[in-house]
């Protein structure tokens, strides 16, 4: 991930791996077997690092109003806010549209962090009284998501001018506007 980060995709080799970690080429090759399985594998681990953070506070417990606001918080700041997560993360998001394994494993992996937002929202929604039909349920997913997205891209670029608690603050906000309800603030992660 480092190489592809300072050497891009293009310019990341197994030699190169292979010299950064300080190990042979013939181990890198033995357990990846070419540089595409190595590339794919860099992706999915990127992909993975940003919504594995968010994807474990929804599988575990607690109100539903703090495990969203947990989910949004670790959406958004702490280690998936890096710049070198978002240098990965560009370098990649590029080739999902021309690369059959990138598109897969960034479908895969974005409707689990989907399907989780999805089920926070509708226990937030249910336990204050809101019913929403799935239909609702999905278009509001996809919505926050852009949200927290658009935030994470701006506090990634911006973070001379966007604190993390002004961006914590300002997801949150936005959450509790989309869906018509109050998350608790103030509480540890």
């Amino acid at each position: 991930m480092d190489c592809i980060v300072e050497l891009g995709i293009q310019g990341t080799s197994v030699r190169a791996v292979a010299s950064k970690a300080g190990v042979s080429n013939g181990l890198i090759r033995h357990h990846f077997a070419s540089k595409e399985n190595l590339i794919a594998e860099a992706y999915s681990r990127t992909i993975a690092i940003i919504t594995a953070p968010p994807l474990a506070v929804a599988a575990g417990d607690g109100p539903p109003t703090e495990k969203l606001r947990r989910f949004l918080v670790m959406s958004i700041s702490g280690p998936v806010a890096e710049p070198r997560i978002l240098s990965l993360w560009a370098t990649f998001i590029s080739q999902v549209h021309i690369n059959d394994r990138f598109r897969e494993i960034h479908r895969t992996q974005y409707v689990a962090y989907r399907a989780a937002c999805r089920s926070l929202i509708e226990d937030v929604l249910a336990a204050n009284g809101i019913r929403a039909s799935a239909d609702e349920l999905h278009r509001l997913s996809i919505a926050l998501n852009a949200i927290m997205d658009g935030l994470w891209l701006e506090g990634c670029l911006s973070a001379e001018e966007i604190d993390e608690a002004l961006q914590i603050d300002i997801g949150l906000s936005s959450a509790e506007r989309l869906l018509g309800v109050k998350l608790s603030r103030n509480l540890p992660d």
